[in-house]
């Protein structure tokens, strides 16, 4: 047996990727009168997929600029093809003049890093004293909807004032 419930829907939790199950269900009533077995039905367990929203408040100053506020990281590891540590490869929408967004997908526990960028390294993201700022990291987690929503601030660009030109 691998679990008791009353629910009629039922999430096995314990299996590996990739691995073919057999299940069958039984009724058992309350007086625990049980039911002949369903005829069995297979399943290759899968992971789920993760819509990624990123949310990016950035400086005032970055409309100024003329550049795009782009994502460069292991996002090769996400679906879609996008390029690995490419600063200028993989665009946000600007929502207005200091918020961007992008929406990704990729499969629950993959871990990426990540950085911002304005088309180039040359104009990466800095802390508030212009200082650089190790890699973002998450694991992208299927929560209770699929939905994982990231919410980053960006303080500075490189060579865009305050941290430079």
């Amino acid at each position: 047996m691998i679990a008791a419930t009353t629910d009629p829907a039922f999430t096995d939790m314990a299996v590996d990727e990739g691995a073919t199950y057999w299940d069958a269900v039984r009724a058992v009533d309350t007086s625990f009168n049980r039911s002949a077995a369903s005829a069995s039905v297979s399943a290759t367990a899968e992971l789920r997929t993760v819509t990624l929203v990123f949310n990016v408040t950035v400086p005032a100053s970055t409309d100024a600029t003329g550049g795009e506020v782009n994502i460069a990281g292991f996002l090769d590891r996400l679906d879609g093809g996008h390029p690995q540590w490419d600063p200028g490869g993989t665009s946000l929408g600007r929502v207005d003049a200091t918020h961007w967004t992008i929406t990704l997908t990729g499969k629950e526990g993959v871990q990426l890093e990540y950085k911002y960028a304005l088309d180039s390294w040359d104009y990466v993201e800095k802390n508030g004293a212009c200082g650089e700022i190790g890699n973002r990291q998450l694991t992208l987690s299927y929560g209770a909807n699929g939905t994982q929503t990231v919410t980053d601030t960006i303080d500075n660009w490189r060579n865009v004032a305050p941290c430079g030109n």
